[in-house]
């Protein structure tokens, strides 16, 4: 049986750039250096790294995971979005791509937007056939 798991997140851009600013570690333990590279060429950084994050927020409810002991940040470094050519995408790592395994994923969407004060992401998983487990 084929089913859909969703997630959707929003995040503040003005706290977003607090937080970078206050503590300019955090963008190291939560992106990517393909994230951070791709987010600073940008003329708006913060609000890129808000669309990122809030993407790694929304996964994190699709697959149903929790602060484990993993960790939130370890969580959030586990989920990356690329850009290439065409729309952004999801690529998982560790425990995200083990309980993406679990429930049978698929394929995922994701839809980022933003205006000067939000990001918001979506992520939508379909799954083939494999019966859900926890959530």
């Amino acid at each position: 049986m084929t089913s859909l798991l969703h997630g959707v997140d929003l995040v503040s851009v003005e706290r977003l750039k607090g937080i970078l600013q206050r503590t300019p570690a955090f963008s190291e333990r939560v992106f990517s250096e393909a994230e951070r590279a791709y987010c600073e060429a940008q003329a708006e950084p913060t609000i890129h790294f808000a669309a990122r994050f809030a993407a790694k927020e929304a996964a994190i409810k699709a697959l149903g995971l929790g602060l484990t002991s993993v960790g939130i940040d370890g969580l959030l470094r586990m989920i990356h979005v690329e850009r290439d050519q065409g729309p952004p995408r999801l690529v998982l790592e560790g425990r995200a791509a083990e309980r993406a395994r679990e429930l049978g994923v698929a394929e995922t969407a994701l839809s980022l937007t933003h205006t000067d004060d939000h990001a918001l992401a979506s992520v939508v998983m379909t799954t083939a056939g494999a019966e859900r487990s926890g959530s």
